[in-house]
């Protein structure tokens, strides 16, 4: 999943944002979406972190559901609105520019789902244990988290691989936008950690990338 360090580049290029990305990723992209998609339960009410173009909150709005979406960006948001406009989303999908630093607006228990794809690894550690505390503030009672995003690979030599073939488009990323993403060591522990039962953790492409799965438990307050 190193390609994806290409995004911060790509998000230069919103309009053409989704199906850079989607070639670049030998169509994993697509499939990874459909994928989160599929772990929102039906008809509920969705946070998306980091909404990006809107496409995935396209795919999860098939499944019933009302969508929330944020992103910091503010040519992704553009790009986003132009969509929910064009398919004539707007009872169903709502989009702002925010960071995640305005997740303490939400109220308490107002969402069924909250999902992030390729955002935690934007962020730093602290940064993602607030996300997480306010996820699980927001989240009532069975609703779940879906993040999916790179990892480091558990084994020595798939680490090395993986870093390897990294070095030279992060470096590229970096001189060109600024920005570049960090692999996380372990993405169900640290949602475990913020007081989730992790059900589903689904490694794939190497042991680099994850699609991990937590619900709110009865009980469960804020961490």
């Amino acid at each position: 999943m190193f390609s994806y360090v290409f995004m911060k580049i790509l998000e230069m290029r919103p309009k053409s944002y989704d199906e850079r990305m989607d070639r670049i990723s030998g169509g994993r992209i697509g499939v990874i979406k459909e994928a989160v998609a599929c772990e929102v339960p039906e008809g509920g009410h969705v946070l998306e972190i980091g909404c990006g173009t809107g496409e995935l909150g396209t795919l999860i709005i098939e499944r019933g559901c009302t969508v929330e979406g944020f992103d910091l960006s503010p040519s992704m948001v553009r790009a986003a609105k132009e969509r929910i406009k064009t398919d004539n989303l707007g009872s169903k999908f709502s989009v702002r520019q925010i960071g995640i630093e305005a997740m303490d607006g939400f109220a308490d228990e107002s969402f069924d789902s909250v999902v992030s794809m390729l955002v935690f690894s934007e962020l730093n550690d602290d940064e993602r244990r607030f996300t997480l505390k306010h996820a699980a503030r927001i989240l009532r009672t069975g609703g779940n988290i879906v993040v999916a995003d790179e990892l480091v690979p558990r084994r020595p030599a798939h680490r090395l691989i993986h870093n390897l073939s990294r070095l030279v488009l992060v470096a590229l990323t970096y001189l060109v936008s600024g920005k570049s993403t960090h692999p996380i060591d372990d993405l169900a522990g640290e949602i475990r950690g913020a007081g989730f039962t992790v059900e589903k953790e689904v490694r794939s492409h190497g042991d680099s990338f994850a699609i991990v799965v937590g619900r709110k438990q009865e009980g469960m307050g804020p961490s």
